[in-house]
């Protein structure tokens, strides 16, 4: 690969998953120019997507979510906030006043949980982000038994829901939607998930909108619904989806209307956009191949990983050498025992077809399409090979061509 001559000094904002691996990627590349990253936690790299599982019901310790050390490849400024952005005069504002010039910056600001303003000085009202959120909760379920409600049934709530209740907590989860879960597993998935939260005695209210807490002396007393009906609760958690972290790019002239926009090269996209700016992680918001090039913020720990290797790659060859991120979106969830995992797209799919197994044999295999064309695969409890098979399929066939001829290997 040749490298660009004149990066001497580069700035990754944002050190999370993805900030921690655009270093890991630039150095890996031969970089070796002068590498700071800006982080606002307080915390070094560490990853939160157990957080909601293993984290939260206490068979992960604190010390098991930090990521491999990469201390001596960057100067790493933690408690540290960029609030602005020059653009032209190619400057990182940060919280202190300080101005930090920059050869080339990668953008990894990440996202943050949707309500945290709401829940703050709120006694147990909580949020799903951060590490500082999930051992904040814990130690509130730690003291004794707790009625617990959880809004919003995406992933996140459901792995809430679902860890609290078998924490031996009485659980509501409640969600807008008819089925919780549905636009990340696709919909006979998420309906046997509603079955399995329900056989666990997890109370679920679907089609219901939570609109206010209810707090009294400080303390959250449950959530008041949108007709009006006040369902009560010593403990509530807001798991209402995510903000990407633009604000500090107001003024800079990049495109962030609902995250950073990018190519399909991780390079920033506005009026200023230049090859020296890339994107990466939770605040990307990047086109898609598969889907004819709609552009969407993918927070997955496999995406971010991903994003974070093309956008070092693109910032060290420039825009012309560059190529897109070639892998698809793969996450995975375990909840109630039903290990799911998913390729692909299923927020955007408007039809399923079961391709092999039965959920009511504990093992499936699903396609979901789009406009005839399958943009995703969806798992139970197999091989994990199967996203090999999946990124094999999901390219050049629509969902009513894949016929999978014998089983998968399953355990």
């Amino acid at each position: 690969m040749t490298l660009r001559r004149d990066l001497s000094r580069v700035v990754v904002v944002g050190a999370s998953l993805a900030g921690h691996r655009a270093v890991q990627s630039l150095r890996r590349a031969g970089y070796a120019g002068y590498l700071t990253v800006i982080g606002e936690e307080r915390h070094s790299p560490y990853d939160r997507f157990p957080l909601s599982k293993r984290f939260l019901d206490r068979s992960l310790r604190r010390d098991q979510l930090d990521l491999a050390p990469a201390a001596h490849e960057a100067i790493w400024r933690l408690s540290s906030r960029a609030v602005g952005l020059d653009a032209v005069g190619r400057e990182v504002v940060l919280d202190s006043g300080e101005r930090l010039p920059y050869d080339g910056l990668v953008v990894a600001t990440g996202a943050r949980a949707r309500d945290a303003d709401r829940v703050d000085r709120v006694s147990g009202a909580f949020v799903m982000r951060t590490v500082d959120d999930a051992e904040a909760l814990r130690r509130h379920l730690k003291t004794q038994h707790r009625h617990v409600l959880v809004v919003g049934g995406g992933l996140i709530g459901a792995e809430v829901a679902a860890t609290v209740n078998a924490g031996g907590h009485r659980t509501v989860l409640i969600d807008p939607g008819e089925v919780p879960t549905s636009r990340a597993l696709g919909h006979p998935v998420a309906e046997h998930l509603l079955d399995l939260h329900r056989a666990a005695g997890l109370t679920v209210l679907t089609g219901e909108r939570a609109e206010d807490l209810v707090i009294s002396d400080g303390a959250v007393r449950g959530v008041r619904l949108r007709d009006g009906n006040v369902w009560r609760a010593d403990t509530v958690v807001l798991a209402t989806g995510t903000t990407p972290n633009v604000e500090w790019l107001e003024g800079s002239g990049l495109d962030f209307a609902a995250g950073l926009r990018c190519t399909a090269t991780l390079h920033a996209s506005g009026a200023v956009a230049d090859e020296r700016i890339v994107g990466a992680g939770d605040v990307a918001l990047v086109p898609q191949s598969l889907l004819a090039g709609l552009p969407l913020r993918l927070e997955s720990w496999a995406s971010t990983l991903a994003q974070a290797d093309v956008a070092a790659k693109s910032l060290l060859q420039g825009r012309v050498d560059s190529q897109g991120c070639p892998t698809l979106p793969t996450y995975a969830t375990t909840i109630h025992g039903l290990r799911a995992r998913v390729v692909g797209y299923p927020q955007v799919a408007d039809t399923t077809r079961l391709l092999w197994g039965s959920l009511r044999d504990g093992q499936a295999l699903f396609v979901l399409g789009r406009c005839g064309q399958a943009v995703g695969v969806v798992s139970v409890n197999v091989h994990e090979a199967l996203p090999d098979l999946a990124r094999q399929l999901l390219p050049r066939v629509g969902t009513g061509d894949i016929v999978l001829r014998s089983a998968p290997d399953s355990h």
